[in-house]
């Protein structure tokens, strides 16, 4: 027998959507001139990759449940403040909060290849969703800064489930209320263990988004577990259109 019909479009919002990396980065450095001016351009910038990086993992721990988002957010700033010693702020995490999120929001920015393709999928008669380790208040807010508000029929959070990628539940739990099953469901992210590999391990067509064409390693590994590897979202629609 054949591989069943795609009936339905899956897809991560970060990274492969929405260029957040470069938001967090652009929002955090932002946030950390405004309350701490008096520190050098380069220090600011540094502050905002390390707080985009979470390199204390407390993300991870966000999505499995261990924290709240706001428990995440909290530490992620407590982070910044030890790694690069600045000085203590009443209400830091509100101030900070306070100069992050206009930040975000005037530097988010859809990558060029997402349109074309929701069109294409649209007019395919494509049920199309969202799967994300974001909250959903800020997921509303990706959405609105990008214009996507009622694009999909179905947008999954980890805070509406208690857990999120790479746990098999998420992507079934997405694939029910989109109403079609897994088989029929292929799924598009930029990280390949959380995204493309995790969706094939919960029975959907995994797809990894290459965005950095440099990631040789990554597409090795890919090509060996026999996920499809695309460049852009332009190549989706192949994708879909093979049965």
């Amino acid at each position: 027998m054949g591989r069943p019909v795609t009936t339905a479009l899956l897809m991560d919002v970060d990274d492969t959507l929405i260029d957040t990396r470069s938001a967090m980065v652009a929002a955090g450095e932002a946030a950390v001139a405004e309350l701490w001016p008096e520190l050098d351009v380069a220090v600011r910038h540094a502050a905002g990759v390390h707080f985009h990086a979470d390199p204390s993992g407390f993300f991870g721990r966000f999505t499995t449940g261990e924290m709240s988002f706001a428990q995440m957010r909290q530490s992620r700033v407590a982070d910044l403040l030890e790694s690069f010693s600045l000085s203590a702020i009443d209400e830091v995490w509100g101030r900070f909060e306070g100069a992050y999120v206009p930040a975000f929001r005037a530097n988010a920015r859809l990558f060029d290849d997402v349109r074309p393709l929701v069109e294409t999928a649209g007019t395919a008669g494509l049920r199309m969703g969202l799967l994300t380790n974001s909250s959903s208040p800020y997921m509303q807010q990706k959405l609105e800064i990008t214009g996507l508000v009622g694009v999909f029929s179905v947008v999954a959070t980890t805070d509406t489930l208690g857990f999120g990628k790479p746990d098999a539940r998420a992507f079934h739990h997405a694939c029910q209320l989109l109403g079609w099953a897994p088989p029929q469901t292929i799924y598009v992210g930029d990280h390949l263990k959380l995204d493309a590999i995790a969706a094939s391990d919960a029975g959907l067509r995994g797809v990894w988004l290459q965005r950095d064409p440099n990631d040789r390693d990554g597409a090795a590994r890919a090509y060996a577990r026999g996920i499809p590897v695309v460049g852009s979202l332009s190549q989706v629609p192949a994708l879909l259109a093979d049965p």
